[in-house]
């Protein structure tokens, strides 16, 4: 009996047995190998994928990218050439030399159709950086002067050049006083506050007009004058009380001193002799 025949008789298989579970085995085996190859093969394909999205893929979005950012740099090229960033400082005063500060100085070139604005210092100065270079226009405004203007040529900014405007005050609005009773404020924006007042003390507002007065008062302490309209309201509105302190407030001496005195005598007088 073969060798083989004497080991199957041993194990009490039969030969059909054998077969099957050999069968199985090998079955195994190959589906195991198959599923190493689908692994390896699908593995393989996404590399392919990945290299022809490479070449024609990716290279395309680069050659997009790079046309894409070329125009922009030719305008910005084109609009930057013959550009050279200047420099020009500058100097208001008056026709006396005094500084004018808080003045407005404005630049404009039609050529670059740019506008630019500043102000001046406490001193006086300005200055402006990275201007094209070439002939500005420059104009100076400031309330209570006449405005000027003038044109300058800027230069590089390591020679950058300097201008002097000189303003004249305006006639129908100068400025606020440096010194004195109305230091730093407009003789036209106190006289329109004083207006004011009178408009309503005229029209019968007295609280109104009363409150008026007292705010340029606050603003302008040593106005002592405006005193008596304030007595005249509070006499108005029977309050004659605040009417004899209004009144008493104005010195003796002062512009209208005389005037002051002879409204409280009226008032101690008694009814019926104002």
């Amino acid at each position: 009996m073969p060798r083989a025949a004497l080991v199957l008789a041993a194990r009490n298989e039969s030969a059909a047995l054998h077969g099957d579970r050999r069968g199985a085995r090998l079955a195994r085996r190959a589906e195991g190998a198959y599923r190493q190859y689908a692994t390896e093969e699908q593995h393989r394909q996404v590399g392919c994928i990945a290299g022809r999205m490479q070449r024609h893929f990716g290279f395309g979005l680069l050659s997009v990218a790079v046309l894409v950012a070329l125009p922009a740099f030719v305008d910005t090229a084109e609009a930057q050439r013959g550009f050279m960033p200047g420099f020009i400082s500058g100097v208001v005063t008056t026709i006396d030399g005094e500084p004018v500060s808080g003045a407005m100085v404005f630049g404009e070139n039609s050529q670059w159709q740019r506008r630019v604005e500043t102000n001046t210092n406490n001193d006086g100065r300005f200055s402006f950086v990275g201007l094209q270079t070439g002939r500005w226009l420059f104009i100076v405004r400031r309330r209570g002067f006449e405005p000027v203007q003038g044109f300058a040529n800027v230069r590089g900014s390591g020679m950058g050049g300097a201008v002097t405007f000189v303003m004249e005050t305006d006639p129908l609005h100068p400025p606020a006083p440096a010194s004195g009773v109305l230091a730093n404020l407009r003789a036209d924006e106190l006289q329109a506050a004083i207006d004011d007042g009178n408009a309503l003390f005229e029209s019968g507002d007295f609280d109104g007009a009363i409150e008026a007065y007292e705010a340029v008062l606050r603003d302008v302490p040593r106005l002592t004058s405006l005193n008596l309209q304030i007595g005249h309201a509070y006499r108005e509105k029977n309050d004659l009380e605040r009417a004899l302190a209004a009144y008493r407030a104005i010195p003796p001496d002062g512009p209208v001193g005389a005037e002051a005195q002879a409204a409280i005598d009226t008032l101690q007088a008694g009814p019926g002799t104002r």
